[in-house]
């Protein structure tokens, strides 16, 4: 009996429009907390902003990684872990994007000259 084919690479098997809508769905949701780390970098400190960026957003991660997982091999008639699992990536989705509104230019401007602005 011949092998099966192999699985096409995961580039191909992204569906692009699912994500690019959900990247546009939760540009509105960065805002606040865009601003809280905003509040954080300079109420506080640069590396601060940084370490509360990326905690919520491993966690997120992880809860992304398990709701994709339960998502896939639930029946395929149940919503709600497909439900959890687009809430869960949206969230991701708009930390991440929180994250580079917030922190990179800053950054950036910060290692390049030394000034904290």
């Amino acid at each position: 009996m011949p092998d099966p084919p192999p699985d096409p690479p995961w580039w191909r098997r992204i569906r692009w429009g699912y994500h690019l809508s959900l990247a546009a769905a939760a540009f509105p949701c960065s805002g606040p907390w865009a601003r809280a780390l905003a509040w954080v970098r300079t109420d506080g400190s640069l590396t601060g902003a940084w370490v509360a960026a990326v905690i919520p957003l491993a966690l997120v991660a992880v809860w992304d990684n398990a709701a994709r997982i339960q998502a896939r091999h639930s029946d395929p008639d149940l919503w709600m872990p497909r439900i959890r699992a687009t809430l869960a990536r949206l969230t991701l989705y708009a930390g991440a994007e929180a994250t580079a509104l917030a922190l990179p230019l800053t950054t950036i401007v910060y290692l390049m000259t030394g000034v904290n602005s």
